[in-house]
């Protein structure tokens, strides 16, 4: 095998291919920031959490409708 077969200056950042690894790195480090520091923080409930609410709030009309018998 030759050694000037791969010219490794071709992954320096002056390089062709170490230009696209940081280009593809700096994007995907800013999606992952993006999920992590602004879409987790969002108020967004789950259908489970929504289902669990509702069921809270009949029991509490339940319970309370016990207390104040017609």
């Amino acid at each position: 095998m030759s050694v000037n077969s791969f010219n490794i200056n071709y992954l320096s950042p002056a390089g062709l291919i170490g230009f696209w690894i940081l280009f593809i790195g700096l994007i995907f480090t800013g999606v992952l920031f993006y999920f992590v520091f602004f879409r987790l923080n969002e108020d967004e409930e789950s259908y489970k959490d929504k289902e669990r609410e509702k069921l809270e709030i009949e029991n509490q009309k339940q319970r309370i409708a016990r207390l104040y018998p017609k």
